[in-house]
């Protein structure tokens, strides 16, 4: 039988229900953090934050904010794995469907394919949703250029979505909601 690493290096995407044991306390606690304003893929320069695909607004990442929860988040992934997690980072990130309907993406696209199919630098990625929508959630591509998404995970609250960041993938954003946040994590493993 294939580990979970195996299974998420060849292709699979994992998910769990009920994920967290304290997200309740992280529900709680969500709209206390600081935001900075940013856009995504953070990589690249565009003017402003509404030439990017993704104008957001994003914590500091929990090992420099809230230590405590960046450690029982960590332990509870780490459960997944037979071995050493590195690389971790952890953070939230808040998305407003009025941002998105200022910026280039929404207008000059489908508005039900929000979001610009990227992959990320760590070998693990995640999600874990704070509401409930079949049409906001996270979209998979077998190629960048693909036109259609091969499968859409839909958000449902503390389900965890982890899968190989290296795989093509976009947000997905349920525009009957005004705020969406996202709990989003990127790792390594050790040897």
């Amino acid at each position: 039988m294939k580990t979970t690493e195996e299974l998420i290096q060849t292709g699979s995407i994992i998910t769990q229900l009920q994920f967290l044991e304290n997200f309740n306390e992280l529900n709680e606690k969500k709209e206390t953090y600081h935001y900075d304003a940013i856009y995504q893929p953070a990589g690249a320069y565009y003017g402003n934050r509404f030439q990017s695909p993704l104008p957001c607004w994003e914590t500091d990442y929990f090992g420099n904010s809230d230590l405590d929860m960046n450690e029982s988040i960590k332990s509870q992934v780490q459960r997944l794995f037979k071995k050493e997690i590195t690389d971790w980072q952890c953070r939230i990130r808040l998305t407003l469907t009025s941002e998105l309907k200022q910026s280039v993406q929404f207008q000059h696209s489908d508005p039900n394919s929000i979001g610009s199919v990227h992959h990320d630098k760590r070998d693990f990625a995640g999600v874990i949703p704070f509401e409930q929508s079949y049409t906001g959630g996270t979209a998979f591509y077998e190629n960048q250029w693909d036109k259609a998404p091969d499968i859409i995970y839909g958000s449902w609250p503390n389900r965890l979505v982890l899968y190989n960041g290296k795989r093509n993938h976009a947000a997905c954003h349920d525009l009957t909601y005004e705020k969406r946040y996202m709990l989003i994590l990127f790792f390594n493993l050790g040897k």
